[in-house]
């Protein structure tokens, strides 16, 4: 019945660590889990620190008229099973789940995914972002032979860059003012990395992912999409705004536009997929080492707040922030 530590959003840039009320007694098939790390969503966690996301920040979540602040946020859960009144998930298992930053939660079956002994627990942090570029990867199309171009360099573009390779595209590149960033797309196997400034579009990619998380950007990406190709937004603008021009590349060429979301299987796949196939390809795709370097050292949780703060200062100097649990 002890009371645990639960990460608090308070207002626009406060968070707070705070003590969460004390945990009830197990119910019949529901497992108590310890945590050991939690990844931040930088692009969304951040337009929540800011109050830049949409008035209904989580319809999930929310219902109309649900106060921004406060809450409690996160989906990148990596904890141990501590105490078990469920036959299927043992004490000791360690599992995946889209919960809140925080020592411990309750959870039933259905709101965990159990990991391998193979995936190191702060890797594990990157499984939300793999689901979300692996969905991002689907809704492209992307193909055997095509020629792929990201924008944007934060976790999720780093690893559409990858996933992609992997789906068989002949050449991706990767537009990222941050240089870590940009050698990060680099070992991942991006084959070609360049800054904004660098940058000339040509019309000449069959697929172009949008992950800068600034609506700004689409006339970029418009730009660089050839004919009838597809331009995929991965990314949440929250109530971020920008003109759009529609009227020229965009209409000649015949362009898609696509939203990509991963709270759904796309259509094409769902006959054959649902979540948890997907969780299970996701698992295989943790196993590759060289996600490692997408991984900054763990911040302790109790640092939580002068991490977000540090974050919103300068958010290209980071790659995947995790927290710590002693």
């Amino acid at each position: 019945m002890s009371a645990e530590r639960e990460l608090w959003f308070t207002g626009p840039r406060r968070v707070e660590v705070r003590q969460g009320k004390p945990l009830p007694s197990l119910a019949p098939g529901e497992v108590k889990a310890r945590a050991l790390h939690s990844g931040i969503s930088q692009g969304t966690e951040l337009l929540l620190y800011r109050d830049e996301g949409p008035r209904v920040f989580d319809p999930s979540l929310d219902t109309p008229g649900t106060p921004i602040y406060p809450r409690r946020y996160g989906y990148s859960w990596v904890g141990e099973i501590v105490e078990s009144r469920c036959a299927e998930a043992p004490v000791g298992q360690r599992i995946f789940a889209l919960r809140p930053h925080g020592d411990v939660h309750l959870l039933r079956p259905e709101a965990m995914r159990v990991l391998p002994a193979s995936v190191p627990s702060v890797r594990a942090t990157l499984a939300a972002n793999l689901e979300t570029a692996l969905t991002v990867v689907w809704d492209g199309g992307i193909a055997i032979g095509d020629r792929v171009l990201v924008l944007g360099g934060g976790i999720v573009g780093l690893l559409v860059a990858m996933l992609s390779k992997g789906a068989g595209a002949k050449r991706v590149a990767v537009v990222e003012p941050s240089p870590r960033r940009r050698r990060a797309a680099l070992a991942l196997g991006a084959d070609d990395v360049r800054s904004p400034e660098e940058d000339v579009a040509q019309g000449e990619f069959d697929v172009v992912i949008e992950a800068t998380g600034d609506p700004a950007c689409l006339d970029r990406a418009i730009a660089h999409a050839a004919v009838e190709a597809m331009v995929v937004v991965a990314s949440f603008y929250g109530e971020r705004r920008s003109p759009l021009a529609l009227g020229t590349e965009f209409h000649r060429r015949r362009l898609q536009l696509k939203a990509s979301q991963v709270s759904r299987i796309p259509s094409h796949k769902s006959a054959r997929w649902d979540t948890h196939r997907r969780f299970a390809l996701v698992v295989d795709y943790l196993s590759d080492a060289r996600l490692d370097a997408l991984l900054d050292a763990p911040v302790p949780f109790a640092e939580a707040p002068a991490a977000m703060a540090r974050l919103d200062a300068d958010p290209g100097v980071a790659l995947q922030t995790v927290f710590a649990y002693p």
